[in-house]
């Protein structure tokens, strides 16, 4: 028996669906890049899913929680509805396992559900050669501001080309739910 069978069904459904609607929440919050990027993310979103749930030596409630997202894939069209909810339900989900594993599983699936956002933005590069000059030289501020930030926290900072993949929309997502879930993203 995991931590999931002593959850509620609601519970035990928004915690399933969460890493699937993260990586859709990020993806749908950008919509340059059309089919083709759109295509992309989905592919990527799947295939960071399916690799999460065979991840031996991470996070035990990761695993549980993500190799069951991995076995209802059926319902993600489903879970699809309603991403305006996204934030809240990080919250909720948050304070779902607050209750029921210890702090160090918390951080380890807010970490996750960050990494399979981060992912889904990665999966495809919405800037490129046809992108204004004016856009160009506003990126690359944030770039450098983002870089500036991270160095101070003692993170690593992204390189540029990894950067430049995730666009302004998609990074905008991926720091409200750092704070829906209460942590870190630059």
């Amino acid at each position: 028996m995991n931590f999931l069978d002593s959850l509620l069904p609601d519970q035990r459904n928004l915690l399933v669906s969460l890493p699937y609607r993260v990586g859709l929440y990020v993806s749908e919050s950008d919509q340059s890049g059309g089919d083709d990027s759109d295509e992309a993310e989905m592919r990527a979103l799947e295939s960071i899913i399916t690799a999460y749930s065979q991840e031996v030596f991470g996070s035990e409630t990761v695993q549980y929680v993500i190799s069951e997202t991995v076995n209802r894939k059926a319902e993600w069209d489903i879970w699809g509805e309603n991403l305006d909810t996204i934030e809240s339900q990080c919250h909720q989900a948050v304070d779902i396992l607050s209750s029921a594993v210890d702090d160090k599983e918390v951080s380890s699936f807010k970490r996750h559900l960050i990494e399979i956002g981060e992912s889904v933005a990665l999966a495809f590069r919405e800037y490129g050669d046809s992108t204004p000059m004016l856009d160009k030289i506003r990126i690359y501020m944030y770039y450098m501001k983002s870089r500036k930030e991270a160095v101070s926290k003692g993170i690593i900072p992204m390189e540029w080309d990894q950067f430049i993949n995730i666009s302004l929309d998609e990074r905008k997502a991926l720091q409200r739910l750092a704070q829906a879930l209460n942590t870190n993203y630059i």
